[in-house]
């Protein structure tokens, strides 16, 4: 990844990433398996995923885990 992509804030990585498949915020929730709403959440940065969703959100976008939650 880009030293810009890697000096962003997790929750704008995902944003990034989301951007870039093309995908809503819906379709985003359904490839992490969580709902739209707390999918929003993370991506606004009012949350943050626990564990398994992290996977699910590295596993999703195609990246390490490490890559977006660093």
């Amino acid at each position: 990844m880009s030293d810009l992509f890697n000096s962003l804030e997790w929750n704008k990585k995902i944003e990034v990433l989301r951007t870039m498949k093309g995908w809503t915020q819906e379709k985003a929730s359904e490839e992490c398996f969580t709902g739209q709403k707390n999918y929003w959440q993370w991506e606004a940065g009012k949350v943050y995923p626990r564990k398994n969703s992290r996977i699910a959100i590295a596993k999703a976008f195609g990246v390490k885990e490490n890559e977006i939650f660093s």
